[in-house]
């Protein structure tokens, strides 16, 4: 089987998940979540940082962390295509692949 691409890049569709999508606050975490059915056949993940978020090597292990458990969990969205974007606050979070992993979890009974 082909290996699908779960990113989500165009600058419209990002701006129209903003917009249109549905907010989802995770405060004890400091980040946000923004979700969005798609017309597509399977779900997309977008992680962003707000520009206090400093370290490029945290943000992307960080955002190596979000697509792994994201990737795990695909199979449980497989009836549903959903696009969706996490913007992560603060920069002094200690994020681990445990706590994004059951973030996961529940983010597949929200949705």
């Amino acid at each position: 089987m082909k290996k699908r691409n779960i990113s989500l890049k165009s600058k419209i569709e990002i701006q129209k998940i903003f917009k249109e999508g549905n907010l989802i606050r995770f405060s004890n975490l400091n980040l946000k979540m923004f979700c969005k059915s798609n017309h597509l056949i399977y779900s997309r993940l977008l992680v962003t940082f707000s520009k206090s978020f400093r370290g490029s090597v945290k943000r992307n292990r960080v955002r190596r962390l979000f697509k792994e458990a994201f990737r795990k969990r695909l199979e449980l969205l497989e009836g549903r295509a959903i696009d969706i974007i996490f913007v992560v606050y603060y920069d002094r979070l200690d994020l681990t692949y445990f706590s994004i992993e059951s973030l996961m979890k529940s983010l597949v009974l929200m949705v």
